[in-house]
């Protein structure tokens, strides 16, 4: 019974471990995400301040009008704004981990590549779930430890049957000094039965046991098919976010060659200034939905791993 309970133990510490460290590496890829989406925004700064200097220089020399200057200026505060943004959700984000681990702000950095792509072994969910599931096996401990109880109770209710034997000596002699001398063995057997009268205490005893154990069995099942159900559902999410991964990434080649064919046209005097700008705010619209896309890959692969005990042994 103590070794049973000392597995079970470790078994349920390591349940709440994973649950823990999958709190915290959630939290982290949240982190990976907030930099990522400060860098994009970065960048379509960077290339919104650059239009506007050029829209300015053609402006002054009468080649563009003055609506394309408001445009510019428009996108560029724009941009500055989403990056304000981006600023502050990272900054907030940083300081709550900080403060949840209990360490320093500036050593709050994720360096978790957002973008990397797992490659599971396929096997057989739900049969190495019903072996390997730790749910599963704490569940089979407690049912170890309730049939122990549940044999115990049954033999307290059982009429015991006791064999006693007895030995004595008895010399021929009246004085004590002469009591050792031709002493006589005498042997004495004898049987006892002790049966519990009433019982009630005991039967009520194998009753709740059994009724237990019955609710252990049941519940082995629903917890098979709920663990199941989970991790079955995170591994098609899983797959079904690979493929938007790699949507994605055509979508931003896409984007790009669009954004420098707007650039292009403009340039030659064919194309407008809003053409210029919608195609670069694609392009970083599609940018930040590759990174959330791969956010939620991150995470859901996270979850994974914990659904199958794969993410601390």
């Amino acid at each position: 019974m103590a070794q049973i309970a000392i597995t079970q133990n470790k078994l349920e510490r390591l349940e709440a471990e994973e649950g823990f460290i999958l709190e915290q590496l959630t939290r982290f890829l949240d982190l990976a995400y907030a930099q990522q989406q400060l860098l994009i925004n970065e960048h379509r700064l960077t290339l919104a301040k650059k239009e506007l200097a050029l829209v300015k220089e053609k402006y002054t020399a009468s080649v563009v009008e003055k609506v394309d200057v408001l445009l510019q200026k428009d996108a560029y505060q724009r941009a500055k704004q989403q990056l304000l943004q981006a600023q502050q959700e990272l900054t907030l984000l940083r300081y709550e981990i900080a403060i949840t681990l209990g360490t320093d702000f500036e050593k709050i950095v994720a360096e978790t590549d957002l973008y990397k792509i797992d490659n599971f072994k396929i096997i057989a969910l739900k049969d190495y779930l019903a072996k390997n599931s730790r749910i599963l096996k704490i569940n089979d401990l407690a049912k170890n430890t309730v049939k122990r109880q549940l044999l115990s109770f049954k033999n307290q209710s059982k009429a015991k049957l006791n064999l006693n034997l007895g030995l004595s000596s008895t010399g021929e002699k009246t004085s004590y000094s002469d009591s050792l001398d031709n002493q006589s063995t005498t042997w004495k057997v004898g049987l006892s039965l002790v049966y519990p009268l009433g019982g009630t205490a005991s039967n009520s005893n194998i009753q709740k046991a059994s009724k237990q154990l019955l609710s252990l069995q049941q519940s082995k099942q629903q917890q098979l098919l709920k663990v199941y159900t989970r991790a079955k559902i995170l591994q098609e999410k899983i797959k079904l976010l690979k493929e938007i991964l790699l949507s994605n990434e055509v979508q931003i080649n896409i984007a790009k060659a669009r954004t420098k064919e707007e650039k292009q046209r403009y340039s030659n005097g064919n194309g407008q200034a809003s053409f210029v700008i919608n195609a670069q705010n694609n392009e970083q619209v599609v940018e930040l939905n590759y990174a959330k896309t791969a956010k939620d890959y991150q995470k859901a692969v996270l979850e994974f791993k914990a659904s199958i005990d794969h993410l601390i042994r």
